[in-house]
């Protein structure tokens, strides 16, 4: 193999970078990862030279909070997006964060949207080809239990998931195996996790594999690494359709975050390398038909998870966006990169300022603001990435954010057993416009129950939704309506990751523990109204809402929600 080998779909007149070598891994790696890439292993891959430093692409979204439409936002289909990770620990399955870290960490004031400046002395010392409204946000590095893909458990050593020969998560389509980054960077982050918690090697020489794979099939442009998707992708399932190849800056952060912790794991050099190249693709500018991901839209810095491969455009996805600020966060704790740290404030001044126009009072939030999708379960993970911002900056702003969507929609994925007390229940199936298509009456002469899989808001329907599996019902939804129908023991639950301070509304408030099966106790606290507590969880206990105490004689306890109001 010529020193002039490249990267799959790189232009053929570009010139090998310089100084470009892989990973030292063993020779029987690289070439089994780059056959079942598709590709002869790589010695010096191209660069594609030039690019367009554009920061301005596309309407900007509305300021206000966005009303609720006539009609109910089209579902996303997850078959069509690019998977995201694991949901998060729920909050009894985490420890109250160690009284040093809670100090470190305590919360700050809640800024503003809109409250941000473009600081045109560090944009005009920044290598950044962008313009774009910055709040200056504290940054803080967090413990290894708030990490994005934190893990208390690891991966099956035998991988369940899809892979090809050489043990690479591969994507299957139409009876073909595409490589697919974000599979390969989540699995990879995965696999670190796993080898951190029971130090088995097999799981750090796995995502070595992976990093190869990653390292192998990457793109060059300028000083830039991409990582191309090799498959034709039906963008929502619409008629709008990404050839290959075309790129994500979700794909690139995820990267980032696994180059990143790859290098500090395993303390070679290759490895941040590999991680330095691939923050450099966040500080290029959109140009049409090479690799691109970040613009600039109504002077919003934007991480786009589907840019077009054909023009300046995409569908300003709120999840990915997200995930690619992670990737941010994870590179500016290992180096204090002043351009990675105002990229990373750039990206949560876009996602604070824009929370209002991804949300649907009363209903789920939207995917992205192109085609206005109902996010479906995606809501669950805004929520869940607000916490994330919440402990990164510990600005409330994120807080609030939080308790703002959980009341709009609150986490569905929750199945369990729904009481049923003696009477009558009326189950109900619905069309995608929520209107009723067809009723049942169940009469009880005693309590009973009957399995749930999910609990969800529909669309012009009041309350939640319990969708049962079994029994007389099955098939149908019931609503919720406590004590009449309601879901048991502690579900729903999110994590605000670091604590919040709350006042006690008034004297005396009970104290609940709740265990899965809807058993409970309680306790008459001594709190007087105006005490200040610390606050570090919500969820659903008997489907009445809580917050649980992080610290005092009550600790790991909960409040109803009305016994507190937030600072």
């Amino acid at each position: 193999m010529s020193d002039t080998a490249r990267t799959p779909f790189s232009d053929p007149n570009d010139l090998p970078a310089p100084g470009d070598a892989p990973p030292r891994l063993s020779r029987r790696l690289v070439l089994g990862a780059a056959a079942a890439a598709g590709a002869a292993p790589l010695v010096a891959p191209g660069s594609a030279a030039g690019h367009a430093a554009v920061s301005a692409a596309a309407h900007a979204p509305a300021k206000a909070a966005a009303p609720t439409p006539p009609g109910p936002p089209q579902l996303i289909d997850p078959a069509f997006e690019l998977s995201p990770p694991e949901r998060p620990l729920a909050p009894w399955e985490r420890r109250p964060l160690p009284g040093a870290d809670a100090r470190r960490l305590a919360p700050k004031a809640a800024s503003r949207p809109d409250d941000s400046a473009a600081p045109s002395s560090r944009l005009a010392a920044s290598s950044l080809p962008f313009t774009f409204a910055v709040h200056d946000f504290p940054v803080r590095e967090v413990p290894l239990e708030l990490w994005p893909y934190y893990r208390t458990r690891a991966v099956p050593v035998t991988d369940t998931g899809t892979h090809d020969s050489a043990g690479v998560r591969m994507s299957l389509r139409n009876g073909r195996l595409y490589n697919h980054p974000v599979a390969q960077a989540q699995y990879g982050l995965a696999l670190l996790e796993s080898y951190r918690i029971t130090g088995n090697t097999v799981f750090l020489d796995r995502a070595r594999q992976h990093g190869q794979r990653l390292w192998d099939t990457r793109v060059v442009r300028s000083n830039a690494w991409f990582y191309p998707y090799p498959f034709s992708f039906q963008l929502h399932g619409t008629a709008e359709v990404y050839n290959p190849p075309w790129y994500s800056m979700m794909a690139q952060g995820q990267v980032l975050s696994f180059f990143t912790r790859l290098q500090a794991v395993t303390g070679n050099a290759n490895w941040a390398t590999a991680a330095h190249n691939t923050f450099n693709s966040f500080k290029l500018g959109p140009a049409v038909r090479q690799p691109w991901g970040v613009y600039v839209v109504g002077g919003r810095l934007v991480l786009e998870e589907y840019p077009d491969p054909t023009r300046i455009h995409g569908d300003v996805t709120y999840n990915g966006h997200n995930f690619a600020a992670y990737g941010l966060h994870d590179y500016w704790s290992w180096t204090k990169n002043a351009d990675a740290l105002l990229l990373l404030q750039g990206a949560m001044t876009t996602t604070r300022d824009w929370s209002g126009s991804y949300r649907i009072s009363g209903f789920r939030s939207k995917y992205c603001l192109t085609h206005a999708t109902d996010s479906g379960h995606y809501h669950d993970i805004h929520i869940d990435q607000f916490a994330h911002l919440y402990a990164i900056t510990g600005d409330a702003v994120f807080a609030r954010t939080i308790d703002t969507y959980y009341n709009d929609s609150p986490p569905s994925a929750v199945a369990g057993t729904v009481r049923l007390a003696a009477g009558g229940h009326t189950g109900c199936k619905f069309d995608s416009k929520g209107r009723v298509t067809s009723t049942k009456l169940l009469r009880l002469n005693s309590p009973s129950s009957a399995p749930s899989t999910y609990r969800e808001k529909i669309w012009s329907q009041p309350g939640l939704w319990y969708s049962i599996s079994a029994g007389g019902l099955s098939g149908y939804k019931v609503q919720e309506k406590p004590p009449t129908r309601y879901q048991l023991g502690r579900f729903a639950g999110v994590s605000y990751l670091v604590n919040r301070s709350a006042r006690i509304a008034y004297n005396a408030p009970k104290a609940y523990v709740v265990d899965a099966a809807g058993s409970s106790t309680s306790e008459v606290t001594t709190y007087r109204a105006g005490d200040t507590v610390l606050i570090d969880s919500r969820a659903a206990l008997n489907a009445s809402q809580h917050v649980r105490l992080a610290d005092g004689p009550y600790v790991g306890k909960w409040l109803p929600l009305p016994a507190i109001t937030f600072s």
